[in-house]
């Protein structure tokens, strides 16, 4: 067999799709309250993940879900030689939301009457599911507990933390991909659930295999653009709309933000 495509054909192998039953595709995405009643103002703090999501079918979701979209990716929102769109790593966020001038630019992003927008979302690509000890894990919680005052101070903003995206089999190993469902679960279970203000969106879990399942916790192979490239797919894409969209209407009625 020709050495070519026999890399091929090992490449094909390492991306062989799981079945549904081992994903999000197996998961009720709950009840869809519907669109907001007033058109919503958002702004999402993200990178190439949220690049091919967003091309793979959110952004068209969001805008016929009434919410007036932005975002702010690389070399975007400069405040006195801080950019902070190159600044999207878990340790950044403690900068960013908790220095007055810089959160101040995140909350009023490319509006032009100056107002704040009604949703801020903020997400990590998949190398910060890279979390190779329980000491890393911890920082992780302090890092994401010290927002907490700044959402606390604006509760008429609704904050969206995602944890953050699994990655590809190749590119990870079993404890640090369990550590990252951990912090994953924590996010979405534990944290601010004292603060309406605060929903968490679980984006590893709506693009990893299921636990107990094979590989659990890594980016399932039909979502992934190749056996070493943790980017989402459009299946991927999809994937996630298919949860989000019913789940942030959810959220912003928790929030209570559409009755404004």
């Amino acid at each position: 067999m020709p050495r070519t495509l026999c890399l091929a054909l090992l490449l094909a192998a390492c991306r062989s799709p799981v079945p549904e039953d081992h994903t999000s595709l197996s998961l009720s995405p709950g009840e869809d309250p519907g669109p907001p009643a007033r058109t919503l103002s958002m702004v999402w703090l993200h990178h190439s993940t949220g690049d091919n999501l967003l091309a793979g079918g959110l952004l068209q979701a969001l805008r016929a879900n009434n919410i007036d979209f932005h975002d702010i990716n690389y070399e975007e929102a400069e405040v006195q030689g801080y950019v902070i769109g190159d600044h999207t790593d878990p340790p950044d966020f403690p900068k960013t939301f908790n220095t007055p001038a810089y959160f101040a630019k995140v909350r009023s992003w490319e509006r032009t009457d100056g107002k704040p927008h009604d949703i801020i979302m903020f997400k990590s690509c998949y190398p910060a599911s890279d979390i190779e000890s329980d000491a890393k894990l911890a920082q992780y919680k302090k890092w994401y507990s010290s927002l907490l005052p700044t959402f606390r101070a604006n509760p008429r903003i609704l904050f969206i933390p995602m944890s953050t995206p699994p990655r590809v089999k190749r590119r990870t190993d079993a404890d640090d991909a369990a550590r990252a469902r951990s912090f994953a679960r924590w996010l979405s279970t534990e944290y601010a659930t004292e603060l309406k203000n605060v929903q968490v969106f679980d984006l590893f879990n709506a693009l990893a295999i299921l636990e107990g399942k094979p590989d659990q916790n890594t980016l399932a192979p039909q979502f992934a653009m190749a056996a070493t490239d943790s980017h989402p797919t459009p299946a991927g894409a999809r994937a996630v709309t298919r949860l989000f969209i019913p789940w942030l209407n959810r959220a912003i009625r928790a929030a209570g933000i559409d009755n404004r």
